[in-house]
């Protein structure tokens, strides 16, 4: 019954003599950056009388039209409220803001006036959010004197839309 007694103990003594295997995990603390998709193709009918982009750039053109201004522009999407204002000059809680989801894109059109140092100024505005970019277009005109405008200005809206 000793050798029994004694082979335990020895056995107990022995198994706690093993190294632990200690098991360490490595974090990477480099923020990811989402990757965003490319911009959509913009599609917009221009008027007859437009002119060929006056001032134009990677990710903006401006027309000049007979009595009015269109301004073209893509944004990286985020604060809406930032894109409106930078648009407008004036904070949306300023404007009626209309929001539509046509083809499962968000829309949002508003109109705003201006006093200008030449006048004042009429605007329309619509932006496209497809959650990557804003995709942005304004229309500026002089209040006075009254032209058809409006007409030709519903045609370009109407036809503002991701290709």
């Amino acid at each position: 019954m000793k050798k029994i007694a004694v082979a335990l103990l020895l056995t107990l003594l022995l198994s706690g003599c093993g190294a632990k295997e200690t098991l360490e995990t490595v974090a990477d603390d480099i923020p990811l950056q989402p990757v965003l998709a490319q911009p959509a193709q913009i599609s917009v009918r221009l008027p007859d009388n437009a002119v060929s982009p006056v001032l134009e750039s990677d990710t903006e053109q401006v027309y000049f039209c007979e009595d009015y201004e269109i301004a073209i522009e893509t944004r990286a999407s985020g604060d809406l409220s930032c894109t409106i204002t930078a648009m407008t000059g004036f904070d949306p809680e300023q404007l009626t803001v209309m929001h539509t989801s046509p083809d499962g894109v968000d829309r949002y059109e508003f109109v705003w006036a201006a006093a200008g140092e030449d006048g004042d100024r009429l605007g329309r505005g619509v932006v496209l959010d497809d959650g990557s970019y804003h995709y942005c277009m304004s229309v500026l005109r002089d209040a006075q004197p009254q032209k058809k405008s409006q007409v030709v200005w519903s045609d370009v809206f109407a036809s503002f839309s991701l290709a």
